[in-house]
């Protein structure tokens, strides 16, 4: 049934939240991370009614739900694991030292507050309501509230309903975890203006994105917003690599471009090259890959008419020469597949063919000289990816251009293609503005937790006073930093 989201009821969420973040307050990270892993196991048995319902829902097929719900799962569990570590809690020590009148002193991160998730739509389980941004803000010890993607509700609902029974046994307090529902864009808005929410995650489109954004700064006490608004992750293919790998080049790039409909993030809409035989080579190639690839069910009426809209608008712009479509015709709610070329200097001066077109839609970008492709890559805006597809040679021998595209992206590929996103500590999804309003962050793997922690130090506290986390006798017996060193020992002081 769905929720009424009236302001009473939205206010009473967010105040059952803020008395629930003083309860998180005094939670360890063993306790958090046994509360992670049990919501992991409420999401595990949920079996086939949740997959149909979902699979009705967005169309996605019953696979690939089958591989986000286990991803899902994982999510949970390692998030967990990474937050009884303590590594997060970031524990620092420096003892006193009498003789040299320096006092007792000792950090550690402690969760931020109350934080409004907005579930997204392409990934119904991963990043949406159960999904990472609810699992990393619970681990850092701060109370959620999720706007359901409307989307998909039945299936936000009964991933609400298994989170819920898991703070049903735990005996944790009902604002724990908060399930709104609803279609107005002011929902979003009231939910961030909110004096006592403390951060919000969002991951959809550059424009909800940066609505937030700036609702959040105009606030009389700014929060931030962790928002992954998505980029154009253009692959750069070196000259060497390309006449080598050409035609099996095209083949990897259209199987990226239209994976799950295009519908990811991470789709590497830009191809970038040297005209010549070789890209000649690779779009005769890609041209036969586009043709066969038959149009699929995307999310929802919406991101269709979306796609539709922004790839006629690309389109349509002048120097535009169409490589390939689909053959098969789209039926109702399908998206079909299609690829265009341009050259470096439209691309350059023509701002509407480096937006995102969310969807089974590339460009290749055919360059005259080094030089057009050096520019290109001065002028590009913040990308989650970029993908470099070249040969040990091609690297060394275009140390500028690397340097430059580092400093571009939050995810740097040597090859292969970037749809693919591993839930693993080492992985970075987050990139500079426009990809996400903070660039020093993640929103998949377990750093994902970095997002919703504060410091906070202790100076001269008797050690029955301290968290067990900063404890002499570390009974977490995590790992910490004590006068500059790591370890996990406890502390053999004379207390006070």
């Amino acid at each position: 049934m769905m929720e009424e989201t009236s302001t009473q009821n939205i206010d009473r969420r967010i105040q059952k939240a803020a008395e629930a973040f003083q309860f998180l307050k005094n939670t360890t990270v063993i306790e958090r991370a046994e509360f992670m892993n049990a919501v992991a196991d409420q999401i595990e048995v949920l079996g086939v009614e949740l997959l149909e319902v979902t699979h009705q829902e967005t169309s996605l097929p019953l696979a690939r739900l089958i591989g986000e719900k286990v991803r899902t799962v994982g999510q949970w569990r390692s998030y967990a694991k990474a937050v009884a570590s303590g590594i997060y809690t970031e524990a620092r020590i420096d003892l006193a030292q009498p003789e040299k009148q320096k006092g007792d002193l000792r950090k550690y991160n402690v969760g931020i507050g109350p934080v409004v998730v907005f579930g997204a739509s392409n990934f119904p389980f991963a990043f949406s309501t159960a999904g990472g941004d609810t699992a990393s803000a619970i681990g850092a010890g701060c109370p959620v509230i999720i706007k359901a993607h409307p989307a998909h509700p039945q299936t936000s609902q009964m991933m609400a309903d298994a989170i819920t029974a898991v703070v049903k046994a735990f005996g944790w307090p009902e604002g724990v975890f908060s399930h709104i529902t609803g279609t107005s864009y002011e929902i979003g808005g009231y939910l961030t203006q909110h004096e006592d929410i403390r951060a919000v995650a969002f991951t959809g489109s550059f424009n909800g994105g940066k609505a937030l954004f700036d609702i959040a700064n105009s606030r009389e006490n700014p929060i931030p917003v962790f928002a992954e608004m998505g980029s154009i992750n253009p692959v750069f293919a070196f000259q060497n690599l390309l006449e080598n790998k050409a035609e099996s080049l095209a083949k990897e790039y259209s199987t990226s471009l239209t994976l799950g409909a295009g519908q990811f993030c991470t789709n590497p809409g830009v191809f970038i090259a040297l005209k010549g035989k070789a890209l000649d080579r690779f779009i005769n190639a890609l041209k036969e890959e586009i043709q066969n690839v038959a149009p699929a069910t995307m999310l929802h009426k919406g991101i269709l008419e979306s796609f539709e809209k922004n790839r006629n608008i690309a389109t349509e712009q002048t120097d535009i020469e169409i490589i390939a479509s689909s053959n098969t015709d789209a039926e109702n709610d399908q998206g079909s597949a299609s690829v265009i070329k341009t050259n470096a200097k439209t691309f350059l001066n023509n701002p509407v063919l480096s937006e995102e077109v969310f969807g089974p839609f590339g460009i290749v970008v055919a360059c005259e000289t080094d030089e057009e492709i050096m520019k290109i890559a001065q002028q590009l805006k913040g990308q989650l990816t970029i993908t470099i597809a070249a040969t040990d040679e091609d690297v060394r021998s275009n140390p500028i251009l690397i340097n430059i595209l580092k400093d571009k992206c939050g995810r740097l590929l040597f090859n292969g293609m970037p749809t693919g996103v591993e839930v693993v500590y080492a992985m970075q999804h987050g990139g500079p503005f426009p990809s996400t309003t903070d660039s020093r962050f993640t929103s998949v793997g377990p750093d994902a937790v970095k997002r919703f922690v504060r410091p906070i130090s202790f100076q001269n506290w008797p050690d029955e006073f301290l968290p067990d986390e900063l404890k002499n006798g570390n009974p977490l017996q995590i790992s910490r930093m004590v006068d500059g060193v790591m370890n996990s020992e406890s502390l053999k002081l004379q207390t006070t």
